[in-house]
């Protein structure tokens, strides 16, 4: 073998020797988990096993930051929270099920699981609307104030919960918080320029909550204000019965 072939071979070798160091030392980046364990679990409705897992991929270093996990853990706590055999063991599911999807979409960063999960976070929505609605048909203020905070933790951006929200405030007596309510409601109306691709259960929250804080503004003898703020959003509600015959009662048609 020639000196200049040997040397050629001897520099392959140690090209070869230097890759494999600098393999060694660079960390591979992993792929993180598509969590198929959690999907088969919910498929089958094996919930406890669901919860178990779940739970150990928010509690690991590598896993905490994923949205997934939370919304696994909160899907299966809103199914157990519609069948009593669960609730029996679970009591706090409903509950939890709002926590747990509060935690998702706060590590949703770019918002691809809520996308994606557009269905099931409608339909929690629409039972906390629902628990809203019933709550303000007995006028329990504070507890629909406490009902809105949890709404809030999936639809912190929800125009109609902070109209009523402001009703509740200044119909406990708590005119300070109802005023700046108000004015953090009238703000993001203020940013609302179509309702086009709202969901049925958006409009339900706004007309629930124009028509509550127009009267509580006719009780504090803010009758125009009401007014104003019946014509501004009526475009949205034409067809909307219960938001016309408010309307029609109040400012006449």
């Amino acid at each position: 073998m020639s000196l200049k072939r040997t040397k050629l071979t001897l520099m392959k070798k140690s090209l070869l020797i230097l890759l494999l160091i600098l393999g060694a030392a660079i960390p591979s980046t992993a792929q993180p988990p598509t969590y198929d364990d959690l999907l088969i679990y919910y498929a089958d409705g094996d919930y406890e096993k669901l919860l178990k897992k779940a739970e150990q991929y928010t509690l690991n270093d590598k896993t905490k930051q994923d949205a997934l996990p939370f919304l696994y853990l909160s899907k299966a706590n809103f199914d157990m929270s519609k069948d009593q055999v669960w609730l029996d063991k679970y009591p706090k599911a409903f509950a939890d099920a709002i926590t747990f999807a509060g935690s998702c979409i706060k590590k949703d960063k770019d918002g691809s699981v809520q996308a994606d999960n557009i269905k099931y976070f409608t339909d929690l929505k629409i039972a906390l609307v629902e628990d809203v609605k019933n709550l303000v048909s007995t006028k329990a203020y504070p507890k629909v104030i406490s009902a809105i905070s949890k709404l809030h933790k999936v639809a912190k951006d929800d125009v109609g919960s902070y109209f009523l929200k402001a009703a509740c405030q200044y119909n406990t007596g708590d005119k300070s918080a109802g005023k700046a309510t108000a004015i953090d409601a009238y703000a993001r109306l203020d940013k609302v320029t179509t309702v086009e691709g709202w969901r049925p259960v958006d409009m339900d929250m706004l007309r629930i909550g124009v028509i509550e804080f127009c009267k509580s503004q006719i009780l504090l003898n803010q009758r125009q204000k009401a007014l104003d703020l019946l014509g501004r959003v009526k475009q949205w509600f034409e067809k909307d019965k219960e938001f016309m015959d408010y309307y029609c009662e109040t400012v006449g048609c």
